[in-house]
């Protein structure tokens, strides 16, 4: 984890941190994987960015300025399916699309309850301590949403929730209570995969069908004379670059990388396209641009990409 995303390492790994205070060998080990995880990235921060510190301003205004950001109900908006919830506007799922995730903590208090009484705390309220660490930035410092953040936190809970599953069905109990409790569980756990079922097919046939829209608005800017080299600018730039084997930069927004002059200059040195939603007007700078539609998107391409220069 310290490997792929050095941050998350570090909040996943503080109850362990606090564990391992009385134990010298423990810390050296726990330090010894994030500095082995995290090295490369340090050093590259050094060697690219302008210093560890740049790196993680430069990160933060990436992802609109990390701080306190109460994204609890954006995360309740991603269970639909959303890939990535941002802006995360709209409503919340239907309830039973929801429900296990309100099921989720409860379920895994009671796994740590039982373990407690069971004198044997530390394997479930490890991990326990561990998802709750993990979840907190993605729940209360970012402003946006996306399903996969949280996926630590509950791989980590799963634990816990196991442990309060089976203590239902196994519990002693009367013949009835049994029947209740194994009938129960096995009916939540059916309705969930159920569910979760229908918001991945709902989710393959909006990635697939989003693929196709690329595809097909690549094509339409080959047409127009889009060809490399060119570079690819507004709506939906990054993945329609990719199809169309373009770079993508922007002059806003979390993805900005360059200024509005910067473009301008672009449009006059490659083949340049600003990619408009419908309903959208074009940048001030590309308006007079000649302009087609490219898929569902209207593309207005700089008259010397039309040129072919």
């Amino acid at each position: 984890m310290a490997w792929m995303r050095p941050m998350d390492a570090v909040y996943v790994v503080l109850p362990l941190l606090a564990l391992a205070l009385r134990r010298p060998r423990l810390l050296a080990v726990l330090a010894a994987g994030l500095l082995a995880g995290a090295g490369e990235w340090v050093i590259e921060a050094y060697v690219s960015y302008g210093g560890l510190g740049q790196r993680l301003s430069d990160a933060s205004a990436i992802q609109g300025g990390l701080g306190w950001h109460l994204a609890v109900v954006d995360q309740l908006r991603s269970l639909g399916g959303r890939t990535l919830c941002r802006p995360c506007t709209g409503s919340a799922p239907s309830p039973l699309v929801t429900l296990w995730w309100f099921a989720l903590p409860l379920l895994a208090a009671l796994g740590a309850v039982i373990a407690v009484r069971a004198r044997r705390a530390l394997p479930t309220l490890l991990p326990l301590a561990c998802a709750a660490t993990a979840a907190v930035p993605y729940l209360f410092l970012i402003g946006y949403a996306a399903p996969r953040f949280l996926l630590p936190a509950y791989a980590l809970l799963a634990l816990p929730v196991a442990g309060g599953l089976a203590h239902l069905v196994t519990a002693p109990a009367r013949g009835t209570a049994r029947a209740l409790a194994v009938g129960l569980v096995a009916v939540g756990l059916a309705g969930h995969l159920a569910v979760q079922y229908v918001v991945l097919e709902h989710t393959v046939h909006s990635s697939a069908a989003s693929r196709t829209d690329w595809a097909r608005t690549a094509t339409a800017l080959h047409r127009l004379g889009v060809r490399q080299p060119c570079l690819l600018s507004g709506y939906d730039a990054v993945p329609i670059a990719y199809y169309t084997g373009c770079g993508s930069a922007q002059a806003a927004g979390h993805d900005a990388s360059t200024t509005v002059t910067g473009l301008e200059r672009a449009a006059h040195r490659t083949s340049f396209a600003v990619l408009v939603p419908p309903g959208r007007r074009a940048p001030a700078y590309a308006r007079t641009w000649p302009h087609a539609r490219a898929g569902v998107l209207q593309a207005y391409v700089a008259p010397d990409a039309r040129r072919g220069r």
